[in-house]
């Protein structure tokens, strides 16, 4: 009788394990890790990329809603002080703290947003209130929307969800300092008692002068001393010196790691709404909705007393290098953080009641050219 053991040499070469060493584990987790190190840089250059395109096409949104009122009232939305809103509510309850968004609503489809407003304001509410309190049970008030519109995508601010919505974009007030209520105006938006802008009032042409900008939203709280340079507000700035707005003050509070070396907390006197830039997108102050042309863009922004009130926003972004800005004539432009200022030491000329109607030529270079609308200084962008 013959046996055969071919059988068990097949069965011993069948139980040979196959699989990777350890030494080749360690070089495929290596080599893949590399190639992640490689590829998220190109990945979020991409995904900002595209966030940057949405947020042009924000703005480009905004200038076309701009147009279709100036088509319809012959006039742009005033910034504040809006005789209509103040026509509406008999000149009560801050009607001149609406902003010239709320009358931008209708033309970037949002008429039942805007149809909400004036019974909301008129029943006692506020562009800084969350809460209408005049339904029962309450619900939010026409300021607690969020409005996509109104926001630039790079913008990361964290917003509570009961709190108002913000605005990443400002309107041009110009290149001189203004308080909110002050009736001065060089930009392309006005205090609407004393006047609005119209394409004819536009003397150094549409496509010279600024409309809308960025500006970087602010955060609500946080501790004196390290409120960053973009969003955040240093107070109590004396960039009032001797009388004369001198924006090298202003410039001088830059701090270490983009911070603001003279800043104050953000959370204000009543608990809510916070002293952050774009915080408010109903509000016409300045630090809510106003920009200047004057610091450079990704400045800091100062306050003279009343960091609402005073603040002088330059435009700002997430966006490296700069910040868009919206033209009269409807286009959308990369403004770079070098564009040419001019003598930031020089001081705004004012008479002794602080009127600030000096007229002609920008003091700030290209920059403060670009916000005025009858500096008569000619200017190329491109």
């Amino acid at each position: 009788m013959a046996f055969s053991f071919s059988r068990g040499r097949e069965s011993r070469t069948s139980r040979r394990s196959e699989g990777f060493t350890l030494v080749e584990l360690l070089v495929v987790i290596a080599i893949i890790g590399v190639m992640v190190g490689l590829l998220l840089p190109a990945v979020q250059a991409a995904r900002e990329a595209a966030r940057r395109m949405s947020c042009s096409n924000n703005l480009k949104q905004l200038a076309l809603a701009v147009h279709n009122h100036h088509d319809t009232y012959k006039a742009f939305p005033p910034a504040s002080h809006d005789v209509r809103w103040q026509q509406k509510l008999n000149g009560t309850n801050s009607w001149d703290r609406l902003s010239f968004m709320t009358h931008l609503l209708p033309f970037i489809e949002q008429q039942p947003l805007f149809e909400r407003i004036e019974p909301f304001i008129a029943a006692g509410g506020r562009p800084w209130n969350y809460m209408d309190n005049s339904v029962t049970p309450a619900v939010p008030g026409p300021f607690g929307t969020n409005v996509a519109t109104f926001r630039c995508p790079s913008d990361s601010v964290q917003i509570s969800f009961d709190d108002v919505k913000p605005t990443s974009y400002h309107a041009n007030r110009g290149d001189i300092f203004l308080n909110s209520g002050d009736h001065e105006w060089r930009g392309a938006f006005s205090n609407g008692t004393r006047g609005q802008c119209d394409f004819a009032k536009i003397k150094d042409g549409s496509s010279n002068t600024a409309m809308l900008g960025e500006v970087v939203i602010g955060r609500q709280n946080g501790p004196p001393m390290q409120q960053p340079l973009k969003g955040g507000v240093a107070t109590n700035v004396n960039i009032m010196v001797g009388g004369p707005f001198s924006p090298s003050v202003c410039m001088a509070v830059r701090g270490p790691n983009n911070t603001l070396a003279n800043a104050t907390s953000v959370q204000n006197s009543w608990g809510n709404g916070g002293w952050g830039a774009g915080r408010r997108w109903g509000d016409s102050l300045n630090l809510f909705t106003g920009f200047f042309t004057v610091l450079p863009p990704n400045g800091p922004n100062c306050a003279w007393d009343n960091a609402e009130r005073t603040a002088q926003p330059p435009i700002s972004s997430e966006h490296p290098g700069g910040a868009h800005v919206a033209m009269c004539d409807g286009s959308v432009k990369f403004i770079s953080d070098s564009i040419d200022t001019g003598n930031l030491s020089a001081s705004m000329p004012t008479d002794p009641a602080n009127s600030r109607t000096y007229s002609g030529p920008s003091l700030w270079g290209v920059w403060g050219a670009v916000g005025s609308i009858a500096g008569g200084e000619p200017v190329q962008l491109d």
